[in-house]
């Protein structure tokens, strides 16, 4: 039996900006930006705001016991305002205290805020990022792969994904980018649309056609449908065999969700924008606004995740998690989570952000024939090289 016991004896927080590199986004629709500025970027259709080059926070965590783990937050917009909470506030907080294990830790800091009304958004964020670092920390010290520590038996070997993207500027590049991706094995693409409905659909239907034998296409519209146009695609791309349709209508809107549910055609797939299990509650209750959840483990944290995980079992809902902004550390905590999620839906991928940390991280999570294989490796299974790290500190 593991012990999750801990005492914190040092955390350090980072704001890292990758200036050599592409935006999220890449390639994707260059020609459709809009209002853009040299640090934030519009794209046409699309009512979210990007960095126009990579960025993020991480955090180190330094046990008493000399362990050390490495935590990451999916918080591309501001990531230094985490840094500032965790300087300003978090240290002064836990540094030195004793938790019987992550949970307390979680809870405490929860707790330390929800009576201003701190329920989401960076406070929370800045929790992931340092519940993460403990899960890593914690299966350092165990030596062991952070999911056995889950208490969820027997772990996935074999993590299928699909590609989150195919992030280039025209149709006719999409479609050979696709296929390139095809040849490495890939099972699945997820595409991301505007809402103007006929051209989803035209996009879609010329990809399907020039790109065979996917065993899934997903489809999300980033918030941006409407109801009307969200029952219509809804029905199209369930004609179209789409695995899921993510994100139709805005975020608030769980109303317009439950009655979408209801309608004919492809599952509804919902859950970046939630941080915490009191947020998915009335989401996953009947009559429920989403049929597929994805939490994000660079704003619930693995601790609030496995406890969403759970709640949205207890309903009968399949969890996949959505894998967002974030490089390297986020995306194994967030692998290390789907070897205990649902075997029904591939696992996200973020292949351009896969490697961008490569000069100064070592990760052994590696892409093969269109699957990640659980490493024999403790924590996260990820290693930093600080030394490396400090070109992309913005200080």
């Amino acid at each position: 039996m593991h012990k999750l016991n801990f005492n914190i004896k040092n955390i350090d927080a980072y704001h890292l900006k990758f200036p050599n590199e592409k935006s999220y986004w890449e390639e994707y629709r260059t020609t459709e930006k809009e209002n853009f500025s040299d640090r934030f970027e519009f794209r046409s259709g699309w009512q979210t705001v990007y960095a126009t080059k990579v960025e993020t926070a991480v955090l180190k965590v330094e046990m008493t016991d000399g362990s050390v783990g490495w935590g990451e937050t999916n918080c591309p917009i501001g990531p230094e305002v985490t840094k500032v909470i965790v300087d300003g506030i978090i240290k002064q907080m836990v540094e030195g205290k004793e938790f019987q294990d992550p949970y307390e830790l979680w809870n405490f800091l929860y707790d330390s805020q929800r009576g201003r009304g701190y329920s989401s958004g960076y406070w929370l964020d800045t929790l992931a990022m340092l519940d993460i670092g403990i899960w890593d920390a914690l299966g350092n010290r165990e030596k062991t792969p952070s999911c056995f520590l889950f208490g969820v038996q027997s772990p996935r070997k074999k993590i299928p994904v699909y590609l989150s993207g195919i992030r280039k500027s025209t149709v006719t590049e999409r479609i050979d980018e696709a296929k390139k991706w095809v040849d490495s094995g890939i099972q699945g693409f997820k595409i991301f649309l505007t809402g103007n409905i006929e051209q989803d659909l035209a996009e879609l239907d010329i990809l399907q056609s020039n790109v065979p034998n996917i065993e899934e296409w997903m489809v999300d519209n980033l918030w941006m449908a409407g109801y009307e146009a969200g029952v219509k695609a809804k029905l199209e791309f369930g004609n179209r065999g789409v695995s899921f349709y993510e994100c139709p209508l805005q975020p608030e809107n769980i109303s317009g969700h439950r009655f979408l549910v209801k309608e004919p055609g492809s599952p509804i797939a919902l859950g970046e924008h939630f941080r915490t299990h009191y947020q998915i509650e009335p989401w996953i209750d009947s009559p429920r606004a989403l049929d597929v959840y994805q939490p994000d483990i660079g704003r619930t944290g693995i601790s609030d995740f496995l406890i969403q995980r759970n709640m949205a079992y207890k309903k009968n809902i399949p969890v996949t998690p959505h894998m967002g902004n974030g490089i390297s550390i986020f995306q194994a905590a967030t692998l290390q989570c789907a070897t205990v999620s649902s075997p029904k839906y591939l696992q996200e991928f973020q292949g351009g952000l896969a490697a961008i940390l490569q000069d100064s991280a070592t990760t052994v999570w590696k892409y093969s024939d269109g699957k990640f294989t659980l490493p024999d490796a403790p924590g996260l299974g990820i290693m930093i090289d600080e030394n490396k790290l400090q070109p992309y500190i913005v200080n």
